[in-house]
């Protein structure tokens, strides 16, 4: 016996027998088949039967509604983005201004907080009516 990981599955091998390729290319094969269905895969399990090697799957726990589409995720990127560009966290950089590298343009003060505000307040807003329209 013994286990393998691909990805965050969990992969369980019952028989030695079982080569470790072919186990992850079995593994594989039914992550990929349960990712068709809109499943998530916690642990794969491999055992050799009568008939060769047989799969059994466990399905993660949990929500489906927390699951994301690839469109959703794609909009929290650009939001993620958007906010580390508006607020960035490293150490040196200047919370109170902003810099176009375009223009070379620079604006400090309560000027930039507004507009960071407003900026971010109506991409949120576009951002929430993007995923409704799933």
């Amino acid at each position: 016996m013994y286990k393998l990981i691909i990805g965050n599955v969990r992969v369980t091998v019952d028989d030695d027998s079982i080569k470790r390729e072919q186990a992850a290319a079995y593994a594989k094969q039914a992550i990929s088949a349960a990712g068709q269905q809109g499943k998530l895969l916690s642990h794969v399990g491999l055992s050799a039967g009568p008939d060769g090697i047989e799969v059994a799957t466990t399905e993660k726990a949990g929500c489906r509604m927390i699951r994301k589409s690839v469109k959703q995720s794609m909009l929290d990127g650009i939001l993620d983005a958007a906010q580390e560009k508006m607020y960035p966290s490293g150490t040196f950089s200047q919370k109170d201004s902003w810099f176009d590298s375009q223009t070379g343009q620079e604006w400090h003060g309560a000027e930039v907080d507004d507009a960071r505000t407003e900026v971010l307040a109506k991409l949120e807003e576009w951002i929430k009516s993007a995923s409704s329209t799933n």
